[in-house]
């Protein structure tokens, strides 16, 4: 009989713990569940019209980045002075020296010559900016590229902790499906960038002029042997000319928020289900 109490007891036991352990399982199990549930989100954006108040708010730390991949240094540099804003013949059409809008200077790089432009607290405008400059032959030393580099990069003045980044490379043989190009001529080489506001409602209301590479137009190039060593021989071709095209859809705003897939009451109803 002693026996038999004890095994019956052992067995009370045990199922008191087998309740118990599937209570903390479910219980587990169910906050488990409500903290994935809670976290599944999606990033919306939301385009609204802008206003002259909205453009106003939004203060960059801009950075343009252009290297010319090529055997050529700074010493080859030229032009890199002024600042045209709005379209020849427009009303609006101004000529302004760089040195009052940017920072720019040239850096010798592995690569290349980078030509490097900074506007710190930079406010977005209404009408496009272009900028050029071009590299020349020196002696024994002539000017051309096999293609173009770029780093464009963009935070908020206020918050330095968040940095909107783009960077790519076009190099010759992207335009031509048998032969390389060697950049050379008069003809521009034309990088076009688009810069467009955007605000980070997610990120403490972040507001980024977000870079954005829209084309590149090959100026003046050869293919072939013969025309390169042809143009090495006259002055007319001796440079590499690039424009730094920069416009601005400025027009909207593009608002960036996070969104729960499930609403509150969904994730009720599944907590108590469970």
């Amino acid at each position: 009989d002693d026996n038999k109490v004890v095994i019956k007891r052992k067995t009370e036991l045990g199922g008191t713990f087998s309740v118990a352990s599937w209570i903390l399982f479910v219980g587990l199990l169910s906050v488990l569940l409500y903290q994935i549930i809670t976290k599944l989100s999606i990033e919306v954006h939301r385009v609204r019209p802008a206003n002259a108040p909205d453009l106003l708010s939004f203060v960059n730390d801009l950075e343009f980045n252009i290297t010319t991949i090529s055997s050529m240094s700074c010493s080859h540099l030229r032009g890199l002075d002024s600042l045209v804003i709005g379209t020849l013949g427009s009303i609006d059409y101004r000529v302004y020296p760089l040195s009052t809008y940017v920072e720019y200077n040239c850096q010798n790089t592995s690569s290349g010559p980078t030509v490097s432009l900074k506007c710190n607290s930079c406010q977005i405008p209404r009408r496009n900016h272009y900028i050029s400059w071009q590299f020349v032959d020196l002696p024994n030393d002539p000017a051309i590229a096999v293609g173009f580099r770029f780093n464009l990069s963009a935070k908020d003045h206020a918050d330095g902790n968040h940095v909107s980044f783009v960077t790519g490379t076009m190099i010759s043989d992207t335009y031509t499906n048998d032969k390389p190009k060697t950049f050379r001529g008069p003809d521009v080489n034309v990088l076009r960038i688009h810069l467009f506001p955007q605000a980070y409602n997610n990120l403490n209301n972040l507001k980024l002029i977000q870079p954005l590479f829209h084309d590149f137009i090959s100026g003046s190039s050869f293919s072939e042997v013969s025309d390169l060593q042809a143009s090495l021989q006259g002055s007319k071709n001796g440079l590499v000319n690039t424009t730094l095209y920069i416009s601005y859809l400025s027009d909207y705003i593009v608002e960036i928020n996070k969104e729960n897939l499930m609403g509150i009451g969904k994730i009720v109803i599944f907590c108590i289900c469970i």
